[in-house]
């Protein structure tokens, strides 16, 4: 539907662009040329020279980029979204193993080996979807469709908050540190799948995650883009 639609606006006509904007609201043509560029950078209106403004179909990355752009214009560090991590995860953990959909959480076996391979090869934005794919698996493994969808947006929250200190050092990457989430999850019993996740984030406690969990989320994402720079691009 386009904002120049008069069912839908009172900017009608030939005008129902920019220009029309800019006298109906009492501000520049720049002010409204920045905001419109803002909100066809988010995916929220589409810009057609000689037709108008138009209201964008809405794409599934809004949400994420929402919450990206909130956190990197906060203090929130790097230590702060692994704490909400482990709460968030050790939760639906033990919920997924009271639930005990085996055919469900069957995939997490095979995330967790090319994670691994990925890992050993040196193959950092694989290592990096795989490693995201298990811990989501986690979720899915609840067979809660809204659920999932509620949590799709803090994807990249888990990406940015599970590089390692020195991205390059295949120790630092947990090779072997969730076996004991799969065997809990397996296993039906929610207490040892909390303490599993639990125990599995306890890396964080440790230098130099100790140290790394100080970095500012907005930095620490930064620093990870560049180190993807050969691989698929993160949304802003």
């Amino acid at each position: 539907m386009s904002i120049s639609d008069e069912r839908s606006s009172p900017l009608s006509g030939a005008r129902g662009t920019a220009e029309a904007l800019s006298e109906s609201l009492g501000v520049s043509r720049s002010v409204v040329r920045d905001a419109l560029r803002t909100l066809s950078s988010m995916g929220l209106v589409e810009v057609r020279q000689g037709h108008g403004i138009f209201v964008a179909v809405p794409r599934d990355d809004i949400l994420t980029t929402a919450l990206t752009l909130r956190m990197q214009r906060s203090d929130v560090t790097v230590g702060d979204v692994l704490a909400a991590r482990v709460t968030l995860e050790s939760t639906l953990a033990a919920e997924a193993a009271r639930v005990g959909a085996h055919e469900t959480l069957r995939p997490m076996r095979g995330h967790l080996q090319r994670f691994e391979d990925r890992v050993r090869a040196k193959d950092w934005p694989a290592a990096h979807e795989e490693h995201l794919q298990f811990h989501l698996s986690i979720i899915k493994g609840l067979r809660l469709p809204a659920l999932e969808l509620l949590i799709e947006p803090l994807q990249e929250l888990i990406i940015v908050s599970s590089i390692p200190p020195e991205p390059e050092s295949g120790e630092q990457w947990g090779i072997g540190s969730h076996d004991q989430i799969v065997e809990a999850l397996e296993s039906g019993d929610p207490e040892a799948a909390r303490v599993a996740v639990r125990d599995h984030f306890r890396y964080a406690e440790a230098p130099p995650y100790r140290d790394y969990g100080h970095t500012l989320f907005r930095d620490a994402r930064s620093a990870l883009g560049d180190h993807l720079d050969a691989g698929p691009a993160l949304p802003i």
